[in-house]
C-alpha cells in the first residue's frame, strides 16, 4: 500500500476529446479559408462565423485542458500534474480540509451520471477528479481516503 498510485487515462474519453478538437480546428481552418477566398458581396456573415468558431475553439481548449491531469497518490501527498499547462500541485494530506464526491449529469463512458471527486485544501483551493477521465478512478479515490483517514473506514473493499 506504500507504492504510489498513478492515474490511468480513460482512452475512449480522450480519443473523443482529441477528435472533437481536431474537428473544431478543421472548422476554424475552413472558416478562415472562406474569409481569405472572400465573398465580397456580403463578407460580414463569414467574419461572424469565423469569430464564433474561434471562440468555440478557445472554450473547447479551456474545458479540455482542465481534464488533462495526471494524478499520483503517494503515502504523504497527492501530486497533480497539469499536462497541458505544465503545472504541478503537491497536496499534503495535512493540508486537505474537505473531501467529497458529487454526481453530475451527462452521458460519459456509457453512464448516465458520472462522479466528481473534489479535494479542498489550504482553505480556498480545490482539485476535481472526474470518474470519466480515468480507468482507475476507484483505486485513486480509495487510496486517497485510506491515506487521509487511515484504514477502517470501509473503503478497503474497493481496492
Amino acid at each position: 500500500m506504500d507504492e504510489p498510485v498513478i492515474s490511468d487515462f480513460y482512452t475512449p474519453y480522450y480519443t473523443r476529446a482529441i477528435t472533437g478538437g481536431l474537428l473544431v480546428l478543421w472548422l476554424n481552418w475552413h472558416m478562415i479559408s472562406a474569409c481569405i477566398r472572400g465573398n465580397l458581396a456580403n463578407p460580414a456573415g463569414t467574419y461572424v462565423m469565423t469569430l464564433f468558431s474561434m471562440m468555440l475553439l478557445a472554450v473547447y481548449y479551456y474545458f479540455f485542458s482542465k481534464s488533462w491531469k495526471r494524478i499520483t497518490v503517494t503515502p504523504t501527498e497527492i501530486i497533480v500534474d497539469d499536462v497541458v499547462f505544465k503545472k504541478q500541485i503537491k497536496i499534503p494530506y495535512t493540508a486537505i480540509t474537505h473531501i467529497n464526491a458529487y454526481r453530475t449529469g451527462g452521458n460519459t463512458n456509457g453512464r448516465l451520471f458520472s462522479q466528481d471527486f473534489v479535494i479542498e485544501f489550504d482553505g480556498d483551493q480545490s482539485v476535481s477528479i472526474n470518474e470519466a477521465w480515468y480507468d482507475n478512478y476507484n483505486h485513486l479515490t480509495t487510496t486517497i481516503y485510506i491515506h487521509k483517514y487511515g484504514p477502517g473506514h470501509g473503503r478497503e473493499r474497493y481496492l
